[in-house]
């Protein structure tokens, strides 16, 4: 049970930010693409191309890209370090400062079984390089840590499932270096997903963002979320036909 310990430690911790009470709440919606590209047993990269939007589809607040590259050490552990370039849009109850971003980031991921649940456990650390509209740039850092759970709902007599994900993510900003830590924002995300193919799965849900605006302003976000995943498998001698 000790491995657990910090997965209980940080939902506490989430609900006694959540405890605090949120001023707005916003209407969204994300959509995003993820394709991963397995070269090796070990080696894969991955990319991400997502839209986030406000007032469902009337605004875009951010659209990012982020390629990152992981290295696979057992079933158990894989990690990994990536880049992340994000364009902002002032728009919405908390318009953004910023002009567009630029992110690398390191991450080390544990996997586990929970009965018939997968579990993930990712840990990152993010080195941020922000321009805010007025061009003046800044640097923080930022830890994020993110438990995910993968399950079957129902079986269909195509032996395809209906597929279940919920997953929470804590984000932890700092102000100089690594020091004066605190609470950044939570992401929770509820899906359902489906194999469309061999190499691929749509999931479709619901998602709630938590901010820290500062001066005790807290908000929040009520977003549809649309996820589609491909995945190329480089090591099937299909690909190299």
């Amino acid at each position: 049970m000790k491995k657990y310990m910090l997965s209980l430690l940080c939902v506490a911790m989430l609900f006694s930010m959540q405890a605090q009470e949120v001023q707005n709440n916003e209407g969204g919606s994300w959509y995003t693409a993820i394709n991963s590209f397995k070269f090796s047993e070990k080696v894969s990269a991955v990319s991400v191309v997502q839209w986030r939007f406000v007032e469902r589809m009337k605004y875009t607040r951010i659209f990012l890209v982020m390629p990152f590259i992981n290295y696979k050490f057992s079933n158990k552990i894989s990690a990994g370090v990536g880049y992340n370039y994000s364009n902002y849009s002032s728009v919405g109850i908390y318009p953004s400062s910023l002009d567009y971003e630029n992110r690398i980031w390191q991450h080390v991921t544990l996997s586990s079984d929970l009965g018939k649940v997968k579990m993930n456990q990712r840990f990152m650390f993010e080195e941020r390089y922000k321009t805010k509209l007025n061009s003046e740039e800044s640097y923080a850092n930022r830890f994020r840590y993110r438990m995910n759970f993968d399950f079957n709902i129902l079986k269909f007599k195509n032996d395809k499932y209906l597929l279940g994900r919920l997953s929470e993510e804590i984000r932890i900003r700092f102000s100089k270096g690594i020091s004066d830590p605190n609470f950044d924002q939570s992401n929770f995300v509820a899906s359902i997903g489906y194999p469309l193919l061999d190499n691929s799965k749509l999931y479709l849900g619901y998602r709630h963002d938590y901010y820290n605006a500062g001066n005790t302003i807290y908000w929040g976000d009520h977003v549809f979320d649309l996820v589609f995943n491909y995945n190329f498998d480089f090591t099937k001698k299909k690909f190299y036909k």
